[in-house]
This record gives structure tokens, sequence and C-alpha cells, in this order.
């Protein structure tokens, strides 16, 4: 009987436990793919090695989801958004689009039984459908062909060169309007990826019905995410495809193994989410929406500074800065420069580097005498504080950092509620934020 080990541990942890059985290369290949060993520059999303001693020693990351190896899977599993679902919750509301709309209603109780990249290949297949129901999109395209009779027009110098003289088969450029479009591509591509790799018989059979279809529309390119990114804009007319079209790449971008179209059939894959950018992303989109309407203080996400630090013997920058969100206060001009972190601050000291890195960018963007920057970082709880300084020895404080724990739980409930507490979210956000630039009239932030 071939028994799988199934692990689950929160992020940032590490358990040696007995193995199943060694490795198969497929095994060792994924490992190494997800520990980053074959690109120096590439992240280490999951820590997995058999050891001489017939144990398997695992250490996570901030990476959640989970790695299928033979007879091992790892389940990560979120520290403090409340599950597997919260995290696509979150990633939701961060790209802006409504991916969890048609989840049965059953979804969560059924949930229980599947993992990160089940429920993903479950909402693709559901979205999918959707959009066939009521009619795939059809378009415009270049085309090229040898044809019996002219369409469009006749390629001269390719005719010339292959058939000189012949009339009975003719090469032409023109336009095709059919179905094979990168909206119905990427469908085709994402939906090819759950059937290979979605581990509920459910899923996987709804997976292979849809492909089948798609198949029969469409030809895929490619299943590069970035290639869909850059291609694909969107207008009234493909806005419905959207949904779909995010969780398609979210699948292609984030499955990790080393052949997409493998069909070994062995059932090692990887499907990880990276929290430091989700909650990132997360926060820059609830403090944008936060100051929307101010006509005071203006929001500016992922500013690059080239000017900031310069080589003074070339007098060229020598490298730049990037703070995750500059609050401005229009009528001072003042500037104060905020940096997300993934990391629980509420129990444990701010990271040197991070201290570090927010007072470089309070010196860079501030003005005046007193220099300002923040620190924004996930709590179950509202947290404001510690506030750090640093003074000259004889001298008066020069900068200030200060530190805001937002209540992610509460939130991600609020914004399940239909968006009723929509109003009082973002007022209360707005003003903690407020606070923590030092543009607020309050001396405490509300709740989150």
């Amino acid at each position: 009987m071939n028994l799988v080990q199934r692990q689950e541990l929160e992020e940032h942890r590490s358990k040696t436990i007995e193995a199943a059985a060694p490795p198969t290369p497929a095994d060792e290949r994924l490992a190494a793919r997800l520990r980053g060993d074959d690109d120096e520059h590439q992240p280490a999303r999951l820590d997995v090695r058999w050891l001489a001693n017939g144990k398997v020693d695992i250490r996570t990351t901030s990476w959640v989801g989970v790695a299928r190896f033979s007879r091992l899977e790892v389940h990560v599993l979120p520290k403090l958004v409340g599950g597997e679902l919260r995290v696509l919750r979150m990633l939701e509301y961060a790209l802006g689009v409504r991916m969890l709309r048609r989840l049965p209603d059953d979804a969560t109780l059924t949930a229980q039984g599947r993992d990160l990249l089940d429920l993903v290949c479950l909402l693709l297949t559901e979205e999918t459908q959707a959009l066939l129901r009521d009619g795939l999109l059809r378009d415009y395209r270049e085309a090229d062909d040898t044809l019996p009779v002219l369409r469009g027009r006749l390629r001269h110098r390719d005719h010339y060169l292959r058939r000189f003289g012949r009339l009975d088969r003719l090469d032409c450029h023109f336009d095709e309007y059919d179905s094979d479009t990168p909206d119905n591509q990427l469908l085709a591509a994402g939906i090819d990826a759950a059937r290979r790799h979605a581990k509920n018989r459910d899923v996987r059979f709804g997976a292979v019905r849809l492909g089948g279809l798609l198949q029969e529309a469409c030809e895929p390119p490619t299943a590069d995410a970035d290639w869909y990114e850059g291609t694909i804009r969107y207008t009234r007319r493909n806005a419905a495809y959207r949904p779909a079209h995010e969780l398609a790449k979210l699948l292609l971008r984030q499955l990790a193994f080393d052949d997409l179209f493998n069909s070994s059939g062995d059932g090692v894959t990887a499907f990880m989410i990276n929290m430091n950018t989700v909650f990132e992303r997360f926060v820059l989109r609830l403090v944008t929406e936060a100051f929307a309407e101010s006509k005071t203080i203006q929001v500016s996400p992922h500013t690059r500074l080239k000017t900031v630090i310069r080589n003074d013997d070339t007098g060229h920058t020598h490298t730049t800065i990037d703070p995750d969100l500059i609050i401005e206060h229009r009528p001072t001009g003042v500037r104060v420069p905020l940096d997300v972190k993934y990391k629980l601050y509420n129990d444990k000291k701010l990271a040197a580097g991070d201290i570090y890195q927010t007072f470089l960018y309070a010196f860079a963007l501030g003005r005046g005498e007193l220099h300002r920057a923040g620190i924004i970082f996930p709590a179950t709880s509202i947290i404001s504080g510690p506030t750090l300084s640093v003074r000259q020895l004889d001298g008066p404080t020069s900068a200030r950092i200060a530190v805001l724990g937002l209540d992610i739980p509460q939130i991600l409930d609020d914004l399940d509620l239909q968006y009723r507490r929509r109003s009082d979210l973002l007022a209360t956000t707005r003003a903690a934020v407020e606070q923590l630039a030092g543009m607020g009239n309050s001396r405490h932030p509300t709740t989150v």
C-alpha cells in the first residue's frame, strides 16, 4: 500500500520526522527547486531534506501552500490569517477581483479536506465553466495559410519563392475571426495545469471536461503567465474574464516543478504562495483605498528614488531605494515613508535590518529638523508602538520611527461581510495610518 505521510506546519517552523520511504529522483529535484538550489536569486520556499538516518528534516518559511512528494505531503499553514481560504481572500482584495464569488456555499466545510492547490483549481474551474456557459469571446487575429483561393492579400514574396508559376495554391495573409485568442488561451493553459495537478477527483474531472471544450476553441502558445500579463488588455468586452485570468496566472506562477507539461503521473509538485507579497499588496490596496477621497493626503505606492545615494567620485547613482508607501501631506509637502513587513512584531523586537532601512527612508524623504518613517506589520489586534528615535550624541532627536500593527483577522471579517463595514473599516484605517505618519489629531489610533 502506497501510504502518503501528511505533515502540517505553520510558517517559520521546523520538524524532523521518520521518512516513509527514501526519496525518488523526482522528490530530490522538487526539494532542490523549493530550496532555490538551482537559482541563487530564487528565495527558499520550503526546505525538505532526507537525512542519512532515515529521517526527514522540514523547515518552513513565509511561503504557504502544499508540497507533494511521492510519499510525503507538506502543508504550510498561515499563522495569522486563519486558513488557506483566507489567504485567497487577502489576495482577492489585493487584486481587486472577486475570485471567490462562485465558491459553493458549503465550500468552507468541504475545503477542510482540500489543500490550497485544490482550492485554486476549484475556483478556476468554476469561473471557466461560467465563461463557457455564457459563450467564449471571439476576435480577429492575423493568420497566414496556403489556400486554393485568394483570401485577404497574397504574400507575393513567399509565393514567388515557394510556388512560382502555380495558381492552385496561394500563400495568403488574412484576418481570422475565431476564439483562438490570448483571453481563451490563458484559460486553456490554466485548466490544463489544474487537470494535471489537482488531487481532488471531482476538481480534476471538471478540469478534464473543461479542457476538452477549450482544446476545440484555442491552442495556448505558452504557459508563461507573464506573457499573458503583457499581452491581454482589459476592456468592457473582456472584463468578465479577469477573475478566471487571475486564478490561472496564480496557478501557473506558483506551481513549482521541472516541466509544466510533464506527463509522468508521479504526482510530485508544489504550489506555494509568498505571504510577504500577499500581505504587502493587501496593505497597499487597503491604505490606498482609505485615502482615495482625501484632499490633504496623497498615497504613493512603490516610488523608486534613484538620486538619493550617489557616488561622489563619478556623480552617478549608487543604488535606488523603494519605499512601499509614501504618505504626503499636500498643504505642507511633508512626506513620510512607510514600510510593510510581514513579521509578527507584536511579540519580538524590530529586526536591526528593518530599523536601518526605515531610518534611511526617513532621512532620504524627510524635511525639516525631525524626519519620520513608519512600519506596518500584521497582528491579531491593533498595536501602536514602539516608537524609536535617532538623536545625535550632543543634539536633539533627528529621526523617529513609529510602528503600527493592523488587526488582519478583523479586517478580513469586515471584508467578508459583503463590504457592509467598508466605510467604517476605511475610516479607522485612515485614522491609524495618519497617526502612524504623525499627521493625525488623535493621540491613539482607533481599532482597525
